[in-house]
């Protein structure tokens, strides 16, 4: 029972799941929208459980030194290191805005000429986009600009840095001060985890395929072979899908 309930608990769920594609109610949606939150807790407590489970099979091993032993260390390295930088540090070290829009003062000759002026004060490496315009403050310290409304965006180059996004509606012959500092975001859309995402996981990931890809091969050349009725429909539909993936299988059906 212990295992026949957890599956049948799934199937049930997962049929559901599929089910309420092609039933256009309220009602329905309702049900799998509070079904869809109750996975979102079970998952975020699975992430719980297993953080312990780790810790508590690989550590025995490395304290005895079994067979690769190192191995487990970088394991457990890793998956701190992404636990530790993965969590929101701004919301518990304090947030700062990434820049700030103030009117201070108005130039009669720009309000002559129907223009608005703009001072861009920002550390080199923070872009600039006002319309049409992308500059840095070192670039254009002082920008002129059409009255009316505009939206300021101004961000780092790099990824993982908050950005600033502030509309505003100007006249003619005022003077803005724009100030940009972006902060280093932190948690899954921070400047560290995604340099650790994109130069490190993404690489060592797409080397576990391309490897991968050797053993699908010679596994496929053992397995598709038409012994049997079975074998026959297995060998059939892999090569409907790989006439797919490929350029040959478009061109078929095109």
């Amino acid at each position: 029972m212990k295992k026949t309930l957890p599956v049948l608990l799934g199937v049930l769920f997962g049929c559901y799941a599929v089910i309420e594609y092609f039933i256009p109610q309220q009602a329905v949606r309702t049900i799998s929208s509070h079904v869809f939150e109750w996975g979102g807790i079970v998952a975020a407590s699975a992430y719980v459980i297993g953080g312990v489970n780790l810790v508590q099979v690989t550590w025995p091993k490395i304290r005895r030194r079994e067979h690769d032993w190192q191995y487990k260390i970088v394991l457990l390295a890793s998956a701190g290191i992404m636990a530790v930088v993965g969590l929101p540090w701004r919301c518990v070290l304090g947030d700062s805005p990434p820049g700030a829009i103030a009117i201070v003062g108005t130039d009669p000759e720009a309000a002559a000429r129907n223009k608005v002026v703009a001072r861009l004060v920002a550390p080199d490496d923070v872009v600039f986009v006002i319309g049409l315009v992308t500059t840095t403050a070192k670039a254009t310290p002082r920008l002129e600009l059409d009255p009316g409304p505009h939206t300021i965006k101004a961000g780092r180059r790099v990824v993982g840095y908050e950005a600033l996004n502030e509309p505003i509606v100007t006249t003619a012959g005022q003077v803005l001060e724009i100030t940009a500092d972006p902060q280093m975001e932190w948690g899954t859309n921070g400047r560290v985890r995604t340099w650790i995402y994109n130069y490190i996981f993404a690489p060592c990931n797409a080397t576990m395929f391309a490897l991968l890809a050797f053993f699908v091969a010679s596994a496929a050349f053992r397995a598709f072979r038409a012994r049997n009725l079975e074998a026959g429909l297995l060998l059939g539909s892999a090569i409907i899908v790989l006439l797919a993936r490929a350029p040959i299988g478009r061109a078929i059906a095109d």
